[in-house]
């Protein structure tokens, strides 16, 4: 496969992927209104390949591709049968707020534990040291 061919693959999955549907999502009906979800979509490929020849005159060919896409809600658009509002979704939900932060307590508690050890440690080597000292008198 060409690294062309490997191109128009990876960005036929994004366009499949990231369609109208995806941006504007379909209508859900509920108590006498019309809600549409709207997002924001992000999205990235990348694609390489080369070719080369061997010790013994063999010739060979690599190549590889990506893609990525991040789908984050950004507005709802609530239709009633007098009137059509966008309602946005502003900031962060404390919920979304408590997931980003594990990563940052989970390494801060990692370095207080490991603090901790350390002056476990000293605390043994010093009790063991005022022993040997205690048994020698």
């Amino acid at each position: 496969m060409s690294v062309e061919n490997i191109i128009k693959e990876v960005t036929s999955e994004l366009e499949r992927m990231v369609n109208t549907k995806t941006v504007i999502g379909e209508p859900v009906e509920a108590a006498g209104k019309t809600i549409i979800p709207v997002t924001k979509v992000s999205f990235g490929f990348g694609s390489g390949g080369g070719e080369g020849k061997g010790d013994k005159g063999e010739t060979g060919f690599g190549g590889g591709g990506g893609a990525g896409a991040k789908i984050e809600p950004i507005a709802f658009i609530v239709v009633s049968e007098d009137e059509a509002r966008l309602l946005t979704i502003s900031g962060k939900t404390d919920f979304g707020k408590i997931i980003e932060a594990v990563p940052e307590v989970i390494e801060k508690l990692k370095s207080v534990k490991s603090k901790m050890g350390k002056k476990e440690e000293k605390s043994e080597v010093a009790e063991e040291a005022e022993h040997e000292g205690s048994e020698k008198e």
